[in-house]
Formats: structure tokens, sequence, C-alpha cells
């Protein structure tokens, strides 16, 4: 059942954040009253399956909700902020890295409602073992959204700006960039005939590994193990075969986990 709280939403932006709020927000029996979008087809489609009113005006934008959720590229947020007048009402955005106060022109009432994960609009995710974290302008705010997303997610932290730009960090490491890793790895082996399919065991016991509270002391590989031999080999490999840019980062990453070792020891 929605929070006592928080009946009607009224959600900005279509994409793949958007999308999979909407479903889960309408699956725990959330009105969605409006969604806005600046084209027509995205918007249109989510709408729809969120039994919502599309809208591309923010002039319609209707002021009778409970809550304002602004899903949109960092760039836009602002924009949309800036031409709603919703006296206190909450309204909150999704991003990792924006300030709150570019909502303090909207209403008295404002905050983030943040995830640190990747979003696919074709296949939508459960949110009840994510993490959501929560910062607001004031306790009844803060309040009231971290009773809000408790009812879809069971894992509501509070952070400050700070702690959360933090997070947004740490997930480009533990995400973006460890999957930037597996297409570095299938464009070597590729390059050789070889299929990616054969780094699946390896990348299913490094994801196993991440369960533990201290990662690093799962590391395994050349550097950590001082094996200078085979990182002067695999840097000679990488350089003969025309990959700099690869070579540079083996380079960077290796020092950076002896720089770590040392440091822990």
């Amino acid at each position: 059942m929605p929070d006592p709280g928080i009946h009607s939403i009224v959600l900005f932006g279509a994409g793949n954040f958007a999308t999979n709020l909407a479903l889960a927000l309408k699956k725990k029996g959330y009105d969605i009253l409006q969604v806005y979008n600046r084209t027509a087809g995205n918007g249109n489609k989510l709408a729809e399956k969120a039994g919502a009113v599309f809208i591309n005006d923010l002039s319609e934008v209707n002021t009778k909700a409970d809550l304002y959720i602004i899903s949109v590229r960092d760039s836009a947020i602002e924009m949309i902020a800036g031409q709603l007048h919703l006296k206190d009402k909450i309204i909150v955005h999704t991003s990792g890295s924006m300030d709150i106060s570019i909502l303090q022109k909207a209403s008295s009432n404002f905050g983030v409602l943040h995830s640190p994960q990747t979003f696919s609009k074709t296949k939508p995710i459960s949110f009840n073992n994510l993490y959501i974290d929560i910062q607001a302008n004031n306790k009844h705010c803060e309040g009231v959204l971290v009773e809000f997303a408790k009812t879809f997610c069971k894992n509501v932290i509070v952070v400050t700006a700070e702690q959360r730009i933090f997070i947004h960090v740490a997930a480009v490491f533990a995400g973006n960039f460890t999957n930037f890793m597996y297409t570095i790895a299938e464009d070597i082996l590729s390059g050789r005939d070889l299929p990616f399919e054969l780094m699946q065991p390896i990348i299913k016991k490094t994801s196993e590994n991440s369960n533990y509270k201290k990662p690093f002391t799962r590391q395994t590989g050349p550097a950590v193990r001082d094996d200078f031999e085979v990182i002067a080999k695999h840097m000679d490999i990488l350089g003969k075969n025309n990959y700099p840019d690869y070579q540079k980062l083996y380079v960077l990453i290796s020092d950076t986990i002896l720089k770590y070792k040392k440091l822990h020891e």
C-alpha cells in the first residue's frame, strides 16, 4: 500500500531510471498522474504503461500531486524545476551528482532520491534489493521521503550531499569502469579470434568476491603478487600489438594496486 503521506505522483522524464521507477511505483499502488517528457515517443509509451497522462508542456503540470520526481539528464533538471511553482509540495531529482539547491525555486520542500544502479527500459528490475539514498532540505521532507522509499525498496539510507557524490563516484568505478574493462578484454580476445566467453568464469568469480566486505582481500593477479616478470611480459605484448591506451591503463592500475597493497600491509 502507498505511504499515507504520498498517493499521487508527477514524473518528469521517460529514460531508463524513470521507466523502472514508474513501473515499480505503479506496482505498489501509487497513482502516477502525469509523465512529462520533451519528446512524445518515449513519453507516451511510459505514460501508457504507468496509467498516466502524457504532457510535454510544463504549464500543464498538475500542481495537486503529493510528489514530483525529476528524472532527466543533469543539465535539464534546473530548467524544469525553474518553471514549477509547487509551494510546499515535495519535489526531488534522481541525480547522483547534482545539488539539491537547484530545486529550491520550485518548492519549500525538496530533496534527492538516488539509486547507485544501472537501469534498462527493456529489462526492468526490482528495486526491492537495491539501495536508495535520500537527501532532503529539512527533517519533515526527509522523513516523508524515507517512508515513501521504504514502500518499494528495503535498503534506504539518508546521506549528506558529500556522501551522495562519493556514492556516485564509487558506482562509476564499480559499474561503469568495470564494464569497460570487459570491453577491453573482448577487444583483445577478438583480435586473436578468441571468444569473450572465455572470460565468463572469471567474471562470475570476481562478481562473487564482491560479496565480501573487503574486496582487496580477494585481489589476485601479477601486481598483488609482485610478479614483475609477468607484468613486463604483458606490457611488451600490449606494446607490440598496438594497444597503447590499454598499455597505459595496465600500468596505471598495476601501480595503483601495488601502492594500495603497501599502504594497507
